[in-house]
Protein backbone atom coordinates (compact mmCIF):
# COMPACT_ATOMS: atom_id res chain seq x y z
CA UNK A 1 0.00 0.00 0.00
CA UNK A 2 1.38 3.17 -1.22
CA UNK A 3 1.48 5.87 1.54
CA UNK A 4 1.07 9.78 1.30
CA UNK A 5 4.90 10.13 0.55
CA UNK A 6 5.80 6.89 -2.02
CA UNK A 7 1.97 7.74 -3.95
CA UNK A 8 2.92 7.89 -7.57
CA UNK A 9 1.63 10.71 -9.34
CA UNK A 10 1.46 11.24 -13.04
CA UNK A 11 5.16 10.27 -14.54
CA UNK A 12 5.61 13.29 -16.42
CA UNK A 13 5.10 15.20 -13.07
CA UNK A 14 7.84 12.97 -11.32
CA UNK A 15 10.43 13.93 -13.71
CA UNK A 16 9.42 17.58 -13.36
CA UNK A 17 9.32 17.41 -9.85
CA UNK A 18 13.12 16.09 -9.90
CA UNK A 19 14.03 18.96 -12.10
CA UNK A 20 12.68 21.38 -9.78
CA UNK A 21 14.60 19.91 -6.95
CA UNK A 22 17.81 19.46 -9.22
CA UNK A 23 17.51 23.46 -10.10
CA UNK A 24 16.75 24.51 -6.08
CA UNK A 25 19.87 22.19 -5.18
CA UNK A 26 22.00 24.89 -7.70
CA UNK A 27 20.06 27.56 -6.43
CA UNK A 28 20.84 26.96 -2.78
CA UNK A 29 24.34 27.40 -3.66
CA UNK A 30 24.15 30.74 -5.22
CA UNK A 31 20.93 32.09 -3.38
CA UNK A 32 20.00 33.25 -6.94
CA UNK A 33 15.64 32.18 -5.68
CA UNK A 34 13.85 34.32 -8.46
CA UNK A 35 15.80 32.54 -10.92
CA UNK A 36 13.97 28.95 -9.04
CA UNK A 37 10.73 30.31 -8.69
CA UNK A 38 10.80 31.54 -12.47
CA UNK A 39 11.48 28.26 -13.68
CA UNK A 40 9.55 26.41 -11.48
CA UNK A 41 6.38 28.18 -13.34
CA UNK A 42 7.40 26.88 -16.22
CA UNK A 43 6.19 23.42 -15.06
CA UNK A 44 3.07 21.73 -13.94
CA UNK A 45 4.43 20.91 -10.51
CA UNK A 46 2.53 24.28 -8.71
CA UNK A 47 -0.33 23.18 -10.56
CA UNK A 48 -1.70 20.33 -9.29
CA UNK A 49 -5.02 21.81 -8.20
CA UNK A 50 -5.81 23.06 -11.42
CA UNK A 51 -5.37 19.58 -13.34
CA UNK A 52 -6.52 16.95 -10.66
CA UNK A 53 -10.08 16.96 -9.02
CA UNK A 54 -10.11 14.04 -6.67
CA UNK A 55 -9.51 16.19 -3.46
CA UNK A 56 -7.10 13.03 -2.24
CA UNK A 57 -4.49 13.20 -5.14
CA UNK A 58 -4.80 17.11 -4.80
CA UNK A 59 -3.71 16.48 -0.78
CA UNK A 60 -1.29 13.60 -1.70
CA UNK A 61 0.55 14.82 -4.46
CA UNK A 62 1.04 18.42 -3.07
CA UNK A 63 2.09 16.66 0.49
CA UNK A 64 4.52 14.69 -1.62
CA UNK A 65 5.85 17.94 -3.52
CA UNK A 66 6.16 19.99 -0.42
CA UNK A 67 7.99 17.30 1.28
CA UNK A 68 10.89 16.82 -1.33
CA UNK A 69 11.03 20.28 -1.58
CA UNK A 70 11.41 20.53 2.24
CA UNK A 71 14.24 17.73 1.71
CA UNK A 72 16.53 20.37 -0.18
CA UNK A 73 14.93 24.22 1.53
CA UNK A 74 12.15 24.36 4.35
CA UNK A 75 11.92 28.29 3.65
CA UNK A 76 11.17 27.59 -0.11
CA UNK A 77 9.03 24.70 0.76
CA UNK A 78 7.25 26.68 3.14
CA UNK A 79 6.32 29.31 1.00
CA UNK A 80 5.11 26.84 -1.55
CA UNK A 81 2.77 25.57 0.71
CA UNK A 82 1.19 28.96 1.00
CA UNK A 83 0.24 28.88 -2.47
CA UNK A 84 -0.72 25.14 -2.68
CA UNK A 85 -3.32 25.73 0.25
CA UNK A 86 -4.94 28.44 -1.41
CA UNK A 87 -5.12 27.41 -4.90
CA UNK A 88 -6.44 23.52 -3.38
CA UNK A 89 -8.88 25.10 -0.72
CA UNK A 90 -10.05 27.26 -3.47
CA UNK A 91 -10.27 24.67 -6.39
CA UNK A 92 -11.82 21.78 -4.49
CA UNK A 93 -14.83 23.72 -1.97
CA UNK A 94 -17.93 22.24 -3.19
CA UNK A 95 -19.22 25.25 -4.14
CA UNK A 96 -22.88 25.11 -6.26
CA UNK A 97 -22.66 25.17 -9.94
CA UNK A 98 -25.44 27.86 -10.02
CA UNK A 99 -23.45 30.05 -7.87
CA UNK A 100 -21.78 33.18 -9.39
CA UNK A 101 -18.78 32.33 -7.17
CA UNK A 102 -18.38 28.99 -9.15
CA UNK A 103 -18.12 30.22 -12.06
CA UNK A 104 -15.68 33.15 -10.61
CA UNK A 105 -13.50 30.29 -9.56
CA UNK A 106 -13.42 28.90 -12.63
CA UNK A 107 -12.32 32.08 -14.73
CA UNK A 108 -9.65 32.30 -12.10
CA UNK A 109 -8.48 28.77 -11.89
CA UNK A 110 -8.47 28.62 -15.70
CA UNK A 111 -5.91 31.76 -16.09
CA UNK A 112 -3.67 30.38 -13.22
CA UNK A 113 -3.18 27.21 -15.02
CA UNK A 114 -2.80 29.10 -18.95
CA UNK A 115 -0.41 31.83 -17.49
CA UNK A 116 1.13 29.45 -14.86
CA UNK A 117 0.97 32.11 -12.10
CA UNK A 118 2.18 31.52 -8.46
CA UNK A 119 -0.64 33.06 -5.15
CA UNK A 120 1.02 34.57 -2.21
CA UNK A 121 -1.28 35.00 0.48
CA UNK A 122 -1.77 36.84 4.04
CA UNK A 123 -1.71 34.05 6.07
CA UNK A 124 -3.74 32.99 9.32
CA UNK A 125 -5.18 34.63 12.52
CA UNK A 126 -2.23 34.60 14.75
CA UNK A 127 -2.14 34.64 18.98
CA UNK A 128 -1.90 37.93 20.00
CA UNK A 129 -3.08 41.29 18.39
CA UNK A 130 -0.59 43.54 17.02
CA UNK A 131 0.05 46.86 19.38
CA UNK A 132 2.81 48.05 17.30
CA UNK A 133 0.09 50.47 14.97
CA UNK A 134 -0.90 47.70 12.32
CA UNK A 135 -4.32 47.92 10.81
CA UNK A 136 -6.19 44.53 9.69
CA UNK A 137 -7.24 45.00 6.26
CA UNK A 138 -10.54 46.90 5.77
CA UNK A 139 -12.70 47.43 2.22
CA UNK A 140 -15.07 50.38 1.35
CA UNK A 141 -17.36 49.67 -1.75
CA UNK A 142 -16.99 52.22 -4.52
CA UNK A 143 -19.59 52.04 -7.22
CA UNK A 144 -18.30 48.66 -9.09
CA UNK A 145 -14.97 48.25 -6.85
CA UNK A 146 -13.78 48.29 -3.71
CA UNK A 147 -11.00 50.35 -2.23
CA UNK A 148 -8.42 48.40 0.27
CA UNK A 149 -6.72 49.97 3.41
CA UNK A 150 -4.28 48.32 5.74
CA UNK A 151 -1.29 45.87 6.54
CA UNK A 152 -0.62 42.09 7.18
CA UNK A 153 2.83 41.78 8.63
CA UNK A 154 3.39 38.16 6.76
CA UNK A 155 3.09 37.15 3.55
CA UNK A 156 5.33 34.51 2.03
CA UNK A 157 6.25 35.03 -1.49
CA UNK A 158 6.08 38.39 -1.28
CA UNK A 159 7.61 40.06 -4.39
CA UNK A 160 7.54 36.67 -6.29
CA UNK A 161 4.14 35.49 -6.80
CA UNK A 162 2.25 36.85 -9.62
CA UNK A 163 -1.58 37.06 -7.97
CA UNK A 164 -2.19 37.90 -4.08
CA UNK A 165 -5.25 36.65 -2.27
CA UNK A 166 -6.43 38.41 1.33
CA UNK A 167 -9.47 38.32 3.12
CA UNK A 168 -10.53 41.84 4.17
CA UNK A 169 -13.79 43.17 6.70
CA UNK A 170 -15.80 45.25 4.71
CA UNK A 171 -17.52 48.15 6.04
CA UNK A 172 -20.63 46.28 6.98
CA UNK A 173 -18.86 43.57 9.04
CA UNK A 174 -18.82 40.88 6.14
CA UNK A 175 -15.88 39.86 4.89
CA UNK A 176 -14.83 39.24 1.28
CA UNK A 177 -11.57 37.44 -0.09
CA UNK A 178 -9.70 39.49 -2.89
CA UNK A 179 -7.82 38.15 -5.56
CA UNK A 180 -5.38 41.01 -7.52
CA UNK A 181 -2.09 41.12 -9.57
CA UNK A 182 1.03 41.65 -6.85
CA UNK A 183 2.83 44.08 -9.65
CA UNK A 184 0.80 47.51 -7.87
CA UNK A 185 1.97 50.67 -7.15
CA UNK A 186 -0.60 50.52 -4.00
CA UNK A 187 1.03 47.87 -2.55
CA UNK A 188 3.85 48.12 -0.36
CA UNK A 189 6.20 45.24 0.44
CA UNK A 190 8.82 45.35 3.41
CA UNK A 191 11.30 43.04 4.62
CA UNK A 192 9.70 40.54 7.68
CA UNK A 193 11.89 39.82 10.86
CA UNK A 194 13.30 36.77 9.85
CA UNK A 195 16.11 38.28 8.14
CA UNK A 196 18.02 35.22 6.04
CA UNK A 197 16.70 33.02 8.56
CA UNK A 198 13.84 31.61 6.20
CA UNK A 199 15.71 32.98 3.35
CA UNK A 200 14.25 31.80 0.10
CA UNK A 201 10.74 32.16 1.87
CA UNK A 202 10.42 35.90 0.27
CA UNK A 203 8.01 36.41 3.56
CA UNK A 204 7.60 40.34 4.08
CA UNK A 205 4.73 42.77 5.69
CA UNK A 206 2.65 43.98 2.88
CA UNK A 207 0.61 47.46 3.37
CA UNK A 208 -2.20 47.79 1.07
CA UNK A 209 -2.49 51.78 0.16
CA UNK A 210 -5.78 52.38 -1.47
CA UNK A 211 -5.77 49.66 -3.39
CA UNK A 212 -8.51 49.67 -6.33
CA UNK A 213 -9.76 46.29 -6.65
CA UNK A 214 -12.73 45.75 -9.10
CA UNK A 215 -16.07 43.72 -8.14
CA UNK A 216 -14.54 40.92 -10.93
CA UNK A 217 -11.59 40.13 -8.28
CA UNK A 218 -14.10 39.62 -5.49
CA UNK A 219 -15.75 36.60 -3.91
CA UNK A 220 -17.80 37.70 -0.56
CA UNK A 221 -18.33 35.63 2.20
CA UNK A 222 -21.52 37.21 3.10
CA UNK A 223 -24.25 35.06 1.89
CA UNK A 224 -24.91 33.24 5.41
CA UNK A 225 -22.69 33.32 8.50
CA UNK A 226 -22.86 29.17 8.30
CA UNK A 227 -21.06 29.72 4.35
CA UNK A 228 -18.49 31.69 5.42
CA UNK A 229 -17.67 29.70 8.89
CA UNK A 230 -17.60 27.03 6.51
CA UNK A 231 -15.42 28.67 3.76
CA UNK A 232 -12.39 30.04 5.95
CA UNK A 233 -12.30 26.52 8.44
CA UNK A 234 -12.45 24.22 5.57
CA UNK A 235 -8.88 27.23 4.12
CA UNK A 236 -7.47 26.54 7.23
CA UNK A 237 -7.74 23.10 7.64
CA UNK A 238 -5.75 22.44 4.56
CA UNK A 239 -3.39 24.93 5.65
CA UNK A 240 -2.95 22.85 8.96
CA UNK A 241 -2.59 19.69 7.23
CA UNK A 242 -0.23 20.51 4.24
CA UNK A 243 2.25 23.02 6.63
CA UNK A 244 3.83 20.02 8.09
CA UNK A 245 4.84 18.58 4.61
CA UNK A 246 8.33 20.93 4.55
CA UNK A 247 9.01 20.61 7.92
CA UNK A 248 8.65 16.44 7.79
CA UNK A 249 10.73 16.66 4.41
CA UNK A 250 13.53 18.35 6.35
CA UNK A 251 13.72 15.92 9.22
CA UNK A 252 13.99 12.85 7.15
CA UNK A 253 16.94 14.72 5.36
CA UNK A 254 18.43 14.83 8.70
CA UNK A 255 17.37 11.26 9.60
CA UNK A 256 19.24 10.20 5.78
CA UNK A 257 22.26 12.24 7.42
CA UNK A 258 22.60 10.69 10.15
CA UNK A 259 22.54 7.44 8.74
CA UNK A 260 25.69 8.58 6.43
CA UNK A 261 27.17 9.47 9.85
CA UNK A 262 26.66 6.22 11.30
CA UNK A 263 28.29 4.11 8.49
CA UNK A 264 31.65 6.11 8.83
CA UNK A 265 31.80 7.29 12.73
CA UNK A 266 34.02 4.38 14.41
CA UNK A 267 34.52 2.93 17.70
CA UNK A 268 36.23 0.69 19.60
CA UNK A 269 36.60 -0.94 16.33
CA UNK A 270 32.86 -0.76 15.26
CA UNK A 271 31.16 1.90 13.10
CA UNK A 272 28.07 3.31 15.08
CA UNK A 273 25.15 2.08 12.55
CA UNK A 274 26.71 -1.55 13.78
CA UNK A 275 25.80 -0.50 17.28
CA UNK A 276 22.50 -2.25 18.89
CA UNK A 277 22.19 1.40 21.15
CA UNK A 278 22.18 3.16 17.82
CA UNK A 279 20.00 1.10 15.89
CA UNK A 280 17.53 1.70 18.69
CA UNK A 281 17.39 5.11 18.84
CA UNK A 282 16.96 5.57 14.95
CA UNK A 283 13.95 3.53 15.48
CA UNK A 284 12.52 5.76 17.47
CA UNK A 285 13.16 8.63 14.99
CA UNK A 286 11.26 6.68 12.60
CA UNK A 287 8.71 6.23 14.83
CA UNK A 288 8.19 9.65 14.93
CA UNK A 289 8.79 10.81 11.30
CA UNK A 290 6.03 7.66 10.35
CA UNK A 291 3.43 8.66 13.05
CA UNK A 292 3.53 12.40 12.09
CA UNK A 293 3.36 10.99 7.88
CA UNK A 294 0.43 8.58 9.05
CA UNK A 295 -1.58 11.53 10.85
CA UNK A 296 -1.26 13.99 8.00
CA UNK A 297 -2.69 11.66 5.64
CA UNK A 298 -5.80 11.04 8.14
CA UNK A 299 -5.98 14.51 7.43
CA UNK A 300 -6.30 13.83 3.73
CA UNK A 301 -8.97 11.93 3.97
CA UNK A 302 -11.27 13.29 6.18
CA UNK A 303 -10.58 16.36 3.22
CA UNK A 304 -12.06 14.30 0.79
CA UNK A 305 -14.81 13.50 2.85
CA UNK A 306 -16.30 16.94 4.10
CA UNK A 307 -19.59 17.83 3.14
CA UNK A 308 -21.35 21.27 2.61
CA UNK A 309 -23.70 22.21 5.81
CA UNK A 310 -21.92 19.53 7.40
CA UNK A 311 -20.78 20.31 10.95
CA UNK A 312 -19.74 16.63 11.84
CA UNK A 313 -17.22 16.68 8.68
CA UNK A 314 -15.94 20.01 9.32
CA UNK A 315 -15.21 19.69 12.75
CA UNK A 316 -13.72 16.45 12.21
CA UNK A 317 -11.48 17.40 9.59
CA UNK A 318 -10.46 20.62 11.18
CA UNK A 319 -9.40 18.74 14.12
CA UNK A 320 -7.53 16.46 12.47
CA UNK A 321 -5.76 19.12 10.04
CA UNK A 322 -4.41 20.81 13.93
CA UNK A 323 -3.71 17.41 15.34
CA UNK A 324 -1.57 16.42 12.47
CA UNK A 325 0.02 20.03 12.40
CA UNK A 326 0.33 20.12 16.24
CA UNK A 327 2.14 16.67 16.05
CA UNK A 328 4.32 16.70 13.12
CA UNK A 329 6.27 20.09 13.65
CA UNK A 330 7.23 18.88 17.44
CA UNK A 331 8.48 15.46 15.80
CA UNK A 332 10.09 17.10 12.97
CA UNK A 333 11.55 19.14 15.66
CA UNK A 334 12.41 16.69 17.87
CA UNK A 335 13.75 14.27 14.93
CA UNK A 336 16.18 17.23 14.70
CA UNK A 337 17.35 17.72 17.91
CA UNK A 338 17.94 14.18 18.84
CA UNK A 339 20.09 13.82 15.90
CA UNK A 340 22.17 16.54 16.73
CA UNK A 341 23.22 15.09 20.44
CA UNK A 342 23.87 11.88 18.02
CA UNK A 343 26.79 13.80 15.46
CA UNK A 344 27.60 16.12 18.21
CA UNK A 345 29.49 19.32 16.56
CA UNK A 346 29.74 17.66 13.44
CA UNK A 347 26.10 18.20 12.87
CA UNK A 348 26.31 22.14 13.14
CA UNK A 349 29.36 22.42 10.48
CA UNK A 350 29.14 25.92 8.95
CA UNK A 351 27.26 25.11 5.53
CA UNK A 352 26.11 22.13 6.05
CA UNK A 353 22.67 21.16 5.36
CA UNK A 354 21.86 19.75 9.19
CA UNK A 355 22.78 23.29 10.56
CA UNK A 356 20.66 25.13 8.16
CA UNK A 357 17.47 23.00 9.25
CA UNK A 358 18.60 23.30 12.71
CA UNK A 359 17.89 27.01 12.23
CA UNK A 360 14.93 26.78 10.58
CA UNK A 361 12.95 23.55 12.07
CA UNK A 362 11.56 26.17 15.50
CA UNK A 363 9.34 28.03 12.75
CA UNK A 364 6.95 25.02 12.17
CA UNK A 365 5.44 24.87 16.02
CA UNK A 366 5.55 28.45 15.85
CA UNK A 367 2.70 28.78 12.24
CA UNK A 368 -0.18 29.21 13.15
CA UNK A 369 -2.48 27.93 15.01
CA UNK A 370 0.58 27.73 17.82
CA UNK A 371 0.46 25.77 20.51
CA UNK A 372 -0.82 28.79 22.90
CA UNK A 373 -4.15 28.39 19.92
CA UNK A 374 -4.43 24.72 19.96
CA UNK A 375 -4.41 24.03 23.80
CA UNK A 376 -6.74 26.40 24.07
CA UNK A 377 -8.99 25.45 21.61
CA UNK A 378 -9.24 21.66 22.41
CA UNK A 379 -9.08 22.60 26.37
CA UNK A 380 -12.39 25.18 25.70
CA UNK A 381 -13.83 21.31 23.88
CA UNK A 382 -13.98 19.24 26.88
CA UNK A 383 -15.04 22.02 29.09
CA UNK A 384 -17.45 24.09 27.17
CA UNK A 385 -19.02 21.15 24.72
CA UNK A 386 -21.41 18.52 26.04
CA UNK A 387 -20.14 14.77 26.07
Amino acid sequence: MKNIITANGHPKAKDELKQVCKVLIEVEKTKDYPKFYSFLKTTKVPFISCYEKDVRKVYQESFRVLHRIGEVSIPVSVALSMHYYVLASFASYPFSKTSTVYWKREVLLNKIKKEGLLIANTGSVRTYKDASGNTKIMAKKENDSYIINGKAPFMSLAGIADYLVFTAELSEGSNAVFFIPSNNNSIVFEDSVFGDTMQGSFTKSVTFENLNVPSSNVIQLDQSEQERCEILVYQRSWFQALVPAPYLGAAYRVILQLKEFSGKKIKNGKTLSESERFSDTVGDLMIKYKAACQLCEQAGVLLEDFRVSNKSSLEKLFEASVVAKHFSTHYAEEIVNQTRSLMGTRFLTPGSITNKVYKEIVFGALQPMTDTDIRDYFGKQLMYKKI
